[in-house]
């Protein structure tokens, strides 16, 4: 998963970061984890979104392009009246 986020413009992300908040997030029911368990090395938990988790992130991304939205009218609004 830090892979996946480095490689998708988040180059300092850290377990240290990374595991407090996916535990907050299956706190609050957004997501949810199990064991994986291999014989090559130790168990590994693999975290999955859930049905609340997916209904919040269509949530957050309606508001985030609410905001952009916003934004973009504030920037034409100001490039049109310097």
């Amino acid at each position: 998963m830090i892979e996946v986020l480095r490689s998708g413009g988040f180059p300092r992300t850290q377990g240290g970061t990374l595991y407090p908040l996916l535990r907050r997030l299956e706190e609050q029911g957004l997501v949810s984890h199990e064991w994986q368990h291999d014989t090559a090395g130790p168990g590994r938990k693999q975290f999955a979104i859930t049905d609340e988790g997916r209904a919040e992130l269509t949530r957050a991304a309606d508001a985030w392009r609410q905001m952009d939205e916003a934004l973009s009218r504030i920037r034409t609004s100001r490039q049109d009246n310097p």
